[in-house]
């Protein structure tokens, strides 16, 4: 038996519905059917990373047999606990883009797209622009075009040559008209002096009228073979361009449309719609949720408990790490899930309880700036959907201050302490400290593995997932310097309690250097974005030093860890 056929369901009745009917191979049913109060009543929230234990139990079921699967590249899999219409519980498997190069592999569910409504027009298509691009690419690398272009260049570099020798003769007889004019004798008599003086300005008028009709010369002549080489070639060129662009244009609107995504209620849009009608990223509703929905939607089978991890080797430049659960990604996902999840009971995405109950503590005040010690679960700023966050609290408690407040942010699953100015100059003068590196900045942490260095510093270049924002990535191509020193303070079953000295201030940056593995290799306890979700994020901004902006103090603050 092959890795594929090791994956097959062994069961092979049809149930039919009302309007479809599929093979029950896509189902691998659990051996022992779950009891009603491990049913979950309400799918958890996909991006919140807190999978059901039913999720959980049928990815470890998955991974067992992904074992025997030929190691390669990593990826994306996913698992979706479904009940049938009989009510017998099971769950079935996707996997992210292609598996093997392959759309479609047996024992996981097909991918979105109506295939057949695909093959009715990519092959044409796809052979057409390929055509067109085979057609570009004669005419570019066409012998006469070369050589063409050859002799416009060389003609260029003459017109170059010729006028920057005339450009040197006239600088020559300028200074020698000027020398004339020194030494004309002033005692010939006015008329003598004014012949010489127009002489001489009608040789400088010559030497300007032959560099104007040298420009207009070689102006034509290259305007003459650069029309010849539009006229052969460039206009074809620049119209097959064309026919390229709108072709590929046209494929790209009908693949869209070939993903028509369908929610709870049975209803469909195109995948396009859902971007607000811009061009969706690539590999937009080719992840595994997407898949696992539209197939649990299209055969009628109700949605329990979704779960996806990563498998394989971690990534060069993000951070998986092998059997992990991770949530969908924002870019791709954010805008598809919540459309195929309508008339599916779902829980609330809120993560941290009653946001109201979390309020920040001030720590250090003055007439000038405070400092506040803020709750793991409390926005800096409001999000797009939550309000309530640190900067909604001062506002309503210091009506009188001007300016922007906060001085720099926290992560919502971060503790710890902020600095606040209560004027737009304090601000700004505490902002130029921030610039100029001169505050410092003490973090404690608990990593979720035993690390053996005691101090080491990490320097990984870090910029933004455009298709999984906010997720960072390492890249030194594009990223941003970042630099972080470490210390150990302790080691205890299994994790190390660390200190974090950021250098400088990008965002996630103490995250991505902890779970990374050019980094620690050991995420944070608690990161649901980058390691393994846990009750809170042990993470918290224990120390800030800093001058005071007005006495010229330096002002240590500190707040322990709740943890």
């Amino acid at each position: 038996m092959n890795e594929v056929e090791s994956l097959r369901s062994t069961a092979t009745n049809f149930v039919y519905t009302r309007h479809t009917c599929f093979q029950m191979s896509y189902i691998q049913y659990f051996s022992s059917q779950p009891v009603r109060t491990q049913i979950p009543s309400l799918l958890r929230d996909p991006f919140a990373n807190d999978p059901h234990p039913l999720a959980i139990r049928a990815s470890k079921d998955l991974q067992r047999r992904l074992e025997s699967r030929a190691s390669g590249g990593g990826k994306m899999f996913g698992v979706l606990v479904v009940a049938d219409p009989s009510g017998r519980l099971g769950y079935l498997s996707g996997f992210s883009g292609m598996l093997n190069k392959q759309w479609s592999v047996s024992g996981f569910v097909p991918p979105v797209f109506d295939r057949e409504q695909q093959s009715s027009f990519l092959p044409v298509g796809e052979a057409r622009v390929n055509e067109l691009s085979a057609e570009i690419n004669s005419c570019l690398q066409a012998p006469d075009r070369l050589l063409a272009i050859e002799s416009l260049s060389a003609l260029e570099n003459k017109k170059d040559e010729a006028l920057d020798w005339i450009k040197v003769q006239n600088k020559s007889n300028k200074k020698s008209r000027q020398q004339q004019r020194n030494d004309i004798d002033h005692g010939l008599g006015e008329e003598v002096i004014e012949r010489k003086l127009q002489a001489l300005a009608s040789r400088s008028q010559r030497d300007k009228r032959e560099l104007l009709q040298a420009k207009s010369y070689w102006a034509q002549r290259i305007k003459f073979v650069r029309e010849q080489l539009d006229s052969e070639y460039e206009q074809k060129i620049e119209a097959l361009f064309s026919q390229r662009t709108v072709l590929s244009q046209r494929l790209h609107d009908q693949v869209f449309d070939s993903y028509q995504l369908m929610n709870g209620r049975s209803e469909k849009v195109s995948l396009k719609s859902l971007f607000d009608g811009d061009i969706p990223p690539a590999g937009a509703a080719d992840c595994a949720a997407p898949k696992l929905i539209q197939f649990a939607h299209q055969n009628r089978l109700a949605i329990l408990a979704l779960a996806e991890f990563w498998w394989g080797p971690s990534p060069a430049s993000g951070v998986r790490y092998h059997g992990h659960f991770y949530p969908p990604c924002r870019g791709k996902c954010h805008p598809i899930l919540p459309h195929m999840l309508e008339g599916v009971a779902t829980e609330s995405s809120n993560k941290y309880g009653d946001l109201e109950s979390l309020v920040p503590v001030v720590v250090f005040e003055d007439d000038h700036l405070l400092v506040v010690n803020k709750p793991a679960g409390l926005l800096s700023v409001p999000g797009k959907s939550v309000k309530d966050s640190v900067f909604s609290w001062l506002r309503e408690r210091y009506v009188h201050a001007t300016g922007p407040l906060l001085v720099h942010r926290l992560d919502g699953g971060t503790s710890g302490l902020l600095l606040v100015a209560k004027t737009s100059d304090i601000h700004k003068r505490l902002q130029r400290q921030f610039i100029d590196r001169t505050i410092k900045k003490r973090y404690v942490a608990v990593l979720s593995k035993v690390v053996s260095e005691q101090d080491i510093s990490i320097d990984l270049p870090l910029r933004v997932d455009l298709d999984d924002r906010p997720r960072q990535l390492v890249c030194y191509e594009h990223g941003k310097h970042a630099l972080t020193h470490m210390k150990l303070l302790s080691t205890d079953n299994g994790t190390s309690r660390v200190h974090f000295y950021p250098v400088t201030g990008r965002t996630h940056q103490l995250r991505v250097h902890a779970a990374h593995v050019d980094g620690l290799a050991a995420p944070i306890v608690g990161d649901s974005l980058y390691g393994m979700r846990a009750e809170r994020m042990l993470l918290h901004a224990e120390k800030l030093s800093f001058e005071h902006p007005i006495t010229g103090e330096r002002m240590d603050i500190q707040a322990d860890a709740p943890f």
